[in-house]
């Protein structure tokens, strides 16, 4: 049964979706346009909240009526248009040698890279990162989440399920419970009573401030490398995952209770909310790749005009990518669905 996530909720997890991008492109661009005004941008933890809303929202739309062949249709069609458009801006990039920056990462064999990367195996048992696209990591992890979930929802098979569980390995799996905190929200969603809903709400705000200020799970990670050095390193992008699963529970008791509140108020800033939200996708995947093209390939520096043609160049890239979903939904559909379903669900 489909549970449907109230209005006021929705205008507030795509406000905090946006406002989550944001944070992440600061996180990597800001000391590069501000050098003498460095700020500490919680990049990690926004990360770790895309997961949590990632799994409520895959929640919602894993509809029992889609089947397995209408699941991969819309997350195919979501996502893969942004993907190969960051594949494209790689190969061009390195096609005219421009030189990689902080945060771009890659390592001179870009064909395998690439190839990695768009199939979503980089982060399986490797860590290979999308030439001049290190944010592209969190993806590999998503695309995982997906597919297993994809299984267990509509193919529930043991042994396809181990064999993807296999695949995918031990450091996306160390992230899982975070994304499925936003699953279980969603299938679990109570309405609480106003003045607790208040109080939840305030309280994680203050915690998820308080978490980051203090480095909560950098400092436990910490602990945790010196007894297994050896496995800390080895789970890279995961080796915070005992404070990320505490930040997604900070997140998922602040979404119960936003959803109790109802958030009406952000109901008058709706259209904007949902417009700049819609960019999403295309800031946290086309930033570094653009920023690179404009720092390093144009030679623009000065922080008003490189801000400025980044989010002219976000917006181009979202226009022609995720903004066009329904479009390319149309387009794979006969893939996907066969022409006479396909006709149908067009009609």
């Amino acid at each position: 049964m489909k549970r449907e996530i109230p209005h006021g909720l929705s205008v507030y997890l795509d406000l905090v979706r946006f406002g989550a991008a944001s944070i992440v492109v600061l996180s990597h661009l800001w000391v590069l346009a501000f050098p003498q005004h460095p700020l500490p941008w919680p990049g990690h933890s926004a990360v770790v909240i895309f997961f949590v809303l990632s799994g409520f929202v895959i929640s919602h739309a894993s509809r029992p009526e889609l089947g397995l062949r209408g699941y991969l249709h819309h997350r195919t069609a979501r996502i893969y248009p942004v993907v190969l458009g960051a594949a494209v801006l790689s190969v061009l990039l390195s096609s005219f040698g421009v030189n990689a920056m902080q945060y771009a990462g890659t390592r001179g064999a870009d064909a395998l890279d690439v190839g990695l990367n768009v199939t979503f195996l980089a982060q399986t048992w490797c860590n290979v990162a999308l030439p001049y696209n290190g944010p592209f990591w969190s993806l590999n992890y998503e695309v995982w989440y997906y597919i297993l979930f994809g299984i267990w929802c509509y193919h529930p098979s043991r042994l396809l399920l181990l064999c993807a569980v296999v695949i995918a390995g031990p450091k996306i799996l160390l992230m899982m419970p975070v994304w499925l905190l936003g699953v279980y929200l969603h299938r679990h969603m109570t309405v609480l009573d106003r003045k607790r809903a208040l109080w939840i709400f305030g309280l994680t705000l203050v915690a998820g401030l308080a978490f980051f200020w203090v480095d909560v799970g950098a400092r436990i990670r910490e602990v945790m490398r010196g007894i297994w050095p050896e496995a800390m390193d080895l789970a890279r992008g995961s080796n915070q995952f005992v404070g990320d699963f505490l930040l997604g529970l900070i997140v998922a008791l602040n979404f119960l209770a936003a959803g109790s509140l109802g958030m009406d108020l952000l109901l008058k800033g709706e259209r904007v909310i949902r417009y700049l939200s819609s960019f999403t996708f295309s800031m946290y995947v086309f930033h570094m790749p653009l920023a690179v093209l404009i720092w390093n390939g144009l030679g623009v520096h000065a922080a008003l005009p490189f801000f400025g043609l980044l989010l002219l160049g976000v917006v181009g890239m979202g226009e022609l990518t995720e903004r066009r979903t329904k479009w390319y939904r149309s387009l794979l559909a006969p893939l996907f669905l066969g022409a006479r379903k396909a006709v149908g669900a067009a009609g």
